[in-house]
């Protein structure tokens, strides 16, 4: 669990609380009476696992809460939370919490030392974290996270994964990403080449859509003419100019 800070404390927090320590008493019964009846390695074995469900139920809660609160912290308060995290990562074991530590660093993704704690993640063993991982990172500008992207859709074993870091990198802005996805269009796997025809659409603003050709003679310096807009399209725009 999180360090306790009294910032943190909430009603969900001090119910879990409540139980491990009702649990602690022997004073649950109700459905529960008849594990008064069991052997006592059994009722020992469900108190466990009771107390393991709770210890999970809290830290869940505990992180999404401190996710909330970041915006409201001191540049200094947050460093210090962004170390204790980065403390907690370094031996956790459970694949739901490191996903969920990645989502509330998101709020600080900026900041130069979340992104030192975030960047290896990209090797976790967990697809799950590492997809958290590529929405965290698709929204920064920093160099660090557009290497891990370009990695990520290089080599990540989950087609899942390099998909997602394809799309992600559309949001960066840098010399390495235009030839990058360039070099994507001429992926096997179609998927990939209209992943990569998106990205470059938000990259450049153009209107290619997911022709691939059209998107071959642009990054090879010719003038092509974008198609027209539709009615729908041109509805839209106006709406998203005023």
């Amino acid at each position: 669990m999180l360090p306790y800070q009294p910032r943190l404390a909430s009603q969900g927090t001090l119910s879990g609380i409540l139980v491990l320590a009702l649990l602690s008493q022997g004073c649950i019964d109700g459905p529960f009476f008849q594990l008064k009846k069991l052997n006592p390695y059994i009722q020992n074995q469900w108190k466990q696992d009771r107390e393991k469900v709770v210890v999970f139920s809290e830290r869940i809660e505990e992180l999404r809460l401190l996710r909330t609160q970041f915006a409201t912290m001191e540049p200094q308060e947050q460093n210090d939370w962004i170390s204790k995290l980065g403390q907690m990562l370094k031996s956790e074991t459970s694949p739901e919490i490191r996903r969920e530590t990645v989502l509330t660093l998101d709020p600080v993704k900026q900041n130069p030392q979340a992104l030192e704690i975030l960047t290896p993640l990209a090797n976790d063993k967990n697809e799950k974290v590492r997809m958290a991982l590529v929405s965290t990172l698709r929204n920064t500008q920093a160099e660090s996270s557009t290497n891990t992207l370009i990695a990520m859709a290089s080599s990540d074993p989950s087609n899942n994964v390099k998909l997602s870091a394809t799309r992600a990198l559309g949001s960066h802005n840098s010399d390495a990403i235009k030839p990058f996805l360039g070099a994507k269009l001429e992926d096997r796997n179609i998927a990939m080449r209209f992943q990569a025809s998106q990205a470059l659409g938000e990259l450049t603003g153009k209107r290619y859509g997911g022709d691939i050709d059209a998107w071959r003679q642009y990054l090879a310096g010719q003038d092509v003419p974008e198609p027209e807009l539709s009615l729908a399209e041109t509805l839209e725009s106006m709406l998203l100019l005023r």
